[in-house]
């Protein structure tokens, strides 16, 4: 097959999605199929330690792990301010159609979303050369914009939802990595159901090992002695720190306890005016893939925390990392929400309704109390993400559902 991946996100940018479609598409490419991205030229979350001989800006046509790329320019920095993110999502659709005609004609067109314009991308892109698209769904828009407060306008809200219902209806099939996704588009959306597979996302279980929590990064940046409390990720409107400063602040007579705070985003300077003064929290930049995942080993725990007002049946892709590496989670989330009720089927952890900062640090003080409990929860999430999150068993899926709907509409190359 010639599969065409249309992902706002791609390496060099640390972000969950680029990642996850980049092993998507080196896996797909090991498979014996021909794989083009069309992708942002990133303008942030790119890990300082680059290594010798990187170039400072990635090429706008590229050669990445045997994957052509094509990179677009966006708004770049401005799109910090949301309604200058919202004309960036839209104009990513037409901008992302063209620059995908630049690519030889593709079998077929697999598109991340969100940003939920590059389905509409991947519809032009569609109707030009007769090829039919996948989306693979991770949030629902606009509803999540409504959610977080950054969408409210109802002529904007009414024509985001046009543009959703279009999106669905024309997409020859939809992959959610979220159960209760699936049952929004098939009961609200009106989605017949055989069009929508679930697909968790997945870790390289077979790669990402647990290992010691005495570590390099540990030792390079002075936690040897600490309790390590960690959240590494996006610093933004889905995520709430709040009860994180408020609990950090009322441990902060232990001594030993460090909350170590990894990554940018919009809010991250909210955050450190909160932690101002506060001498157990501590903030790193984004880190490169590796060490990401050194950073997870060297904690004793990891945050997942997700706002209040976010009702989107998401699940974090930080989770399967948190899981590989068999540290404990506490998610503080919607304990009625699909990351809550993985976290509690497979026992991996602990949940904490968002703030609730009292509670968060009873539970915070009986993890640091009972290495057994930490060692137990970290055990059972490394055996689930094995049994349920392999790689391997993914990309057989998602090979699977790319050359059935191929069988089905007809390969434009017949």
């Amino acid at each position: 097959m010639r599969i065409l991946m249309l992902t706002e996100r791609f390496p060099p940018e640390v972000r969950a999605s680029g990642h996850l479609f980049h092993e998507l598409a080196v896996g797909l490419v090991e498979r014996g199929h021909e794989v083009g991205a069309v992708t942002k030229m990133p303008s942030d979350y790119i890990p300082s330690g680059r290594r010798s001989g990187q170039t400072s800006r990635p090429k706008a046509r590229d050669r990445l792990d045997a994957i052509d790329v094509i990179r677009v320019k966006s708004f770049s920095a401005l799109v910090r301010a949301p309604v200058l993110r919202a004309i960036d999502h839209l104009g990513l659709g037409m901008t992302f159609a063209l620059a995908a005609r630049r690519w030889r004609t593709a079998d077929i067109v697999l598109i991340y979303s969100p940003p939920l314009p590059l389905a509409l991308a991947g519809y032009l892109y569609g109707r030009w050369i007769g090829a039919p698209y996948v989306i693979n769904l991770h949030d629902f828009y606009p509803q999540t914009a409504i959610d977080l407060g950054l969408l409210r306008n109802r002529v904007a809200i009414t024509m985001a939802e046009q543009l959703e219902k279009m999106c669905y209806r024309n997409a020859a099939h939809i992959i959610v990595p979220a159960p209760r996704s699936r049952e929004i588009l098939v009961n609200r959306k009106g989605l017949a159901a055989k069009k929508i597979s679930l697909i968790p996302n997945w870790v390289d279980v077979d790669r990402i090992l647990p290992a010691p929590r005495e570590n390099g990064f540990r030792r390079t940046h002075g936690l040897s002695d600490f309790f390590v409390i960690s959240y590494a990720g996006v610093m933004g409107f889905a995520q709430d720190l709040t009860s994180v400063m408020e609990c950090a602040r009322m441990l902060e007579h232990k001594t030993d306890i460090v909350f170590l705070l990894v990554g940018e985003g919009v809010y991250r300077g909210k955050w450190e005016q909160l932690a101002s003064g506060l001498r157990n929290v501590r903030f790193l930049p984004m880190q490169s893939k590796d060490q990401y995942f050194e950073l997870l080993r060297a904690s004793d725990v990891c945050l997942v925390p997700l706002t209040k007002t976010l009702k989107s049946p998401a699940i974090p892709g930080k989770i399967q990392s948190i899981m590989a590496v068999s540290r404990p989670i506490v998610a503080i989330v919607d304990p009625m929400g699909d990351a809550a009720d993985l976290v509690a089927r497979s026992e991996a952890g602990l949940i904490v309704p968002p703030e609730r900062p009292d509670e968060l640090m009873q539970v915070i003080l009986r993890l640091y109390d009972d290495r057994e409990m930490r060692e137990r929860f970290g055990a059972n999430g490394r055996a689930y993400a094995e049994c349920h999150f392999s790689f391997r068993r993914a990309i057989t899926s998602y090979e699977g559902i790319l050359e059935q709907v191929l069988s089905e509409a007809g390969s434009p190359s017949d």
